[in-house]
């Protein structure tokens, strides 16, 4: 009982204070945790047991309890989990083992319960207040397993947040190659960021390596808001306004008229030339149909059927006309033969020997060709520039360089463009085997080597490094016999049939070629970027070699 004085008057109160537990007192003891010294009071009741410490130098007291339920439920759960471990242990607790949990709670085991229980009950100081606080193992293992199953699943959480984050990186970020700057950068496909750092979130691992494709991406002006499109290739670090389709066509269109250029000419025709040559052309027509016995218009109007019309049943009367009143003129002579070349006319070997006599006759008369510029320019080149498709315009453009001016390489190109253009075309083919036939030594249009269309049907016979680009080749199919050797250079694509001179070859090598070594010794090594090979030169006996000085010394 206490007693107060409020207001003067005294009033008796119970004290809350060592509130006495119910049930029997079963056990006092000295226990020390932390340093401090507690005293433990042990109440047992039918439903539960009751721990109070009292710590005498802060006067705190401490309690927890736990029911009977409770306290059955756990010792059967160790009873059950660590039977084998006990029975095998020398220190076991004997009373305990031989004991069933449910018997431990007995009134006559209670001396081994009390023992037991004082074993496990907890003083500890709470981490998060400071205080102390009492509980029993199994509520400080849950505890435990608690903090321990958060902690994991906050790592787990982490690991998987971190994993979200670096699909997130590889789903939004990628790899570009920088052409001006030779190495890789990161680019993110979102807001188009770039930077050269790899992102932190991939740690060891990188983005993989830019495809080569073209891709189509959008630009926005900061200035006026417009959205302009563009193509970018992130393998290769290309960008163009135009998409790959509209790149072909350009290209396209330079290669043909590159293509076209080095067939007709570099000469680019304007406005002009196109009005001044159609003038020109149907003044040939008017100034024949006034005048037919005039010998320039006679010329002018075969030239114009054989070339512009391509009728060449037309021309030959009108070509044998203007032979007969002048039989000696130089361009008359050379037309003429184009066109009995052109035509086929039979018997064939016959119109052959006259072409090459009138050709042979209009060099004497003419051995400069002055006369016959302009028919070549006004009728057979334009010709080609009215119809570049045109396999008949292209054969007499072809056999103007053939027979005229001794251009057998242009040539060529021209027949494989007429071929190209119809190859069933009987008057192309037949000017083309008779001419690939007279390139031959012994033939009327004798060159270094066979024609660039033999190439394809023949086999490499030999080569060596020292040849560097030359190789010898062999043609099943050559049409005489002795030459089906002959020597070709895999990068200028020309033929000969004797062998290159390999000093000119060395020299032209050595200029291409940069020093990578040996500028203080007699040995030099070389590098050549055409063939991608390195060779020797020996600086005492000013001889080039491919084989390795050491090499060669063993």
């Amino acid at each position: 009982l206490m007693i107060r004085n409020v207001r003067g008057r005294p009033i008796f109160l119970f004290s809350r204070r060592n509130i006495v537990e119910r049930g029997l007192l079963i056990k006092t003891a000295v226990l020390q945790s932390c340093g401090e010294i507690f005293l433990l009071s042990m109440f047992r009741s039918p439903y539960d047991i009751v721990f109070c410490t009292y710590q005498p130098s802060t006067r705190l007291q401490l309690r927890t309890k736990i029911s009977i339920p409770k306290l059955s439920s756990w010792l059967n759960q160790i009873y059950a989990e660590n039977r084998t471990t006990w029975s095998s242990s020398k220190n076991a607790d004997a009373s305990f083992i031989s004991e069933p949990a449910l018997r431990l709670l007995k009134q006559e085991n209670q001396p081994n319960l009390i023992e037991w229980l004082v074993k496990r009950v907890v003083i500890r100081e709470n981490p998060k207040h400071g205080k102390f606080e009492l509980l029993f193992q199994y509520e400080a293992e849950e505890e435990r397993v608690i903090k321990l199953v958060t902690k994991i699943q906050s790592q787990w959480r982490r690991i998987k947040s971190r994993r979200a984050a670096k699909s997130q990186t590889y789903t939004h970020w990628e790899k570009i190659y920088v052409r001006e700057e030779r190495m890789f950068a990161y680019r993110n496909t979102i807001t188009d960021e770039r930077q050269w750092e790899k992102p932190k979130l991939l740690g060891e691992d990188d983005l993989p390596e830019p495809v080569d494709e073209w891709r189509t991406e959008q630009i926005v002006d900061p200035t006026t808001g417009q959205v302009h499109v563009y193509h970018v290739n992130y393998g290769t670090g290309q960008s163009s306004w135009l998409t790959e389709k509209e790149a072909a066509v350009l290209v396209q269109r330079r290669y043909r008229s590159k293509h076209e250029s080095d067939l007709i000419g570099k000469k680019k025709l304007d406005l002009v030339d196109v009005v001044n040559a159609l003038k020109f052309i149907q003044g040939a027509r008017d100034k024949y149909d006034k005048d037919p016995n005039k010998l320039a218009n006679i010329v002018n109007y075969a030239l114009l059927c054989h070339c512009i019309d391509l009728d060449f049943e037309k021309a030959r009367p009108i070509y044998k006309e203007a032979m007969k009143v002048s039989p000696n003129h130089p361009l008359i002579a050379r037309a003429y033969g184009i066109y009995l070349l052109a035509s086929c006319q039979l018997p064939r070997a016959t119109s052959f020997q006259t072409a090459c006599r009138l050709f042979n006759e209009a060099d004497l008369a003419d051995p400069t060709q002055s006369k016959f510029h302009s028919a070549t320019e006004i009728y057979f080149r334009w010709s080609v520039l009215a119809d570049s498709k045109n396999p008949l315009a292209l054969l007499n453009f072809a056999l103007v360089h053939q027979c005229i001016y001794k251009k057998y390489e242009h040539s060529e190109r021209l027949y494989r463009a007429a071929l190209a253009a119809d190859p069933t075309n009987e008057y192309v083919t037949e000017n083309y085997r008779l001419f690939t036939e007279e390139r031959y030594p012994g033939g009327s249009y004798v060159s270094l080597g066979p024609p660039f269309s033999v190439y394809r049907r023949s086999t490499i016979v030999e080569e060596r490094p020292e040849w560097a680009e030359w190789v010898k080749m062999k043609d099943p199919m050559c049409p005489k016999k002795g030459f089906e050797i002959y020597f070709f250079n895999r990068f200028t694509k020309t033929t000969r049939f004797n062998e290159p001179d390999w000093k000119l070859v060395w020299d032209a090598r050595v200029e291409r070629s940069s020093c990578v070594s040996g500028k203080t010794t007699h040995w030099q090594e070389y590098y050549d970027p055409r063939t991608k090979t390195t060779f020797f030169y020996d600086g005492y006996s000013k001889r080039y070699t491919c084989v390795r000085p050491e090499m060669r010394k063993s």
